[in-house]
């Protein structure tokens, strides 16, 4: 009886184990068992080319010229600039602060300069005349209340303290339009209409009972 032809033995010679379904190395495409089936297991010759490769680059490997920094790399990363070796962490000039770095230098910079010198003397120019004009507005103002206050008519045995000064606008048909006039400032608003009508030689019947009410002017503006 012919003896049946089934499974593989193991290619390690220590084993020889016949295992009926065998693993085959997709590096050296030898037969082997459960045990042995991993290259390093069996000693496969395509690790030991990997690792003699690896060594082989580990000693070509090129360091980084970046100070306190140990990273080496498998092929050269020169800067162009100082043609120094760096890794990838390095390469850029910024990174490695090379020596020879430009620094790019801002455009139009004197003319962005003269921009801003102009501007800046406009506007001290403005807040200048601006100053100078409200200045010259408010002692303007100053001086044309004095005026006022000197041909003011009123009470003149009132004391300066207790005056208070107006800019009476008389009605229509007066002979003046308007008339600086000062009163006390204890008077009430009926006493001073009628004194206000009484220094402009105007018809006042505020006191008849039967007389229409009138105020004898038309409106008034505080002086002080």
């Amino acid at each position: 009886m012919a003896e049946m032809d089934v499974g593989r033995h193991c290619q390690v010679e220590r084993c020889r184990r016949l295992d009926f379904l065998p693993f085959v190395c997709d590096g050296c495409s030898g037969v082997f068992c459960l045990e042995h089936r991993s290259r390093e297991s069996h000693s496969c010759p395509e690790v030991t080319v990997i690792n003699k490769r690896l060594k082989s680059d580990t000693g070509t490997s090129h360091p980084c010229s970046f100070r306190d920094c140990a990273e080496r790399e498998l092929v050269p990363i020169m800067c162009p600039s100082c043609e120094k070796n760096f890794c990838l962490r390095h390469r850029h000039q910024s990174d490695h602060e090379c020596e020879k770095l430009e620094i790019p230098k801002p455009r139009m910079a004197a003319t962005q300069k003269l921009v801003k010198d102009i501007i800046d003397s406009k506007t001290g120019e403005t807040t200048s005349k601006r100053r100078k004009g409200a200045k010259n507005s408010e002692t303007a103002a100053k001086v044309a209340l004095m005026k006022l206050k000197m041909h003011a008519a009123g009470d003149k045995s009132l004391p300066q303290t207790e005056r208070i000064y107006f800019q009476v606008f008389l009605p229509k048909g007066s002979k003046e339009k308007r008339k600086a006039m000062f009163f006390c400032r204890g008077w009430s608003v009926g006493k001073a209409t009628d004194f206000a009508a009484s220094l402009a030689s105007l018809k006042n019947d505020n006191n008849r009972l039967t007389a229409k009410v009138t105020t004898g002017c038309n409106s008034l503006e505080v002086l002080e």
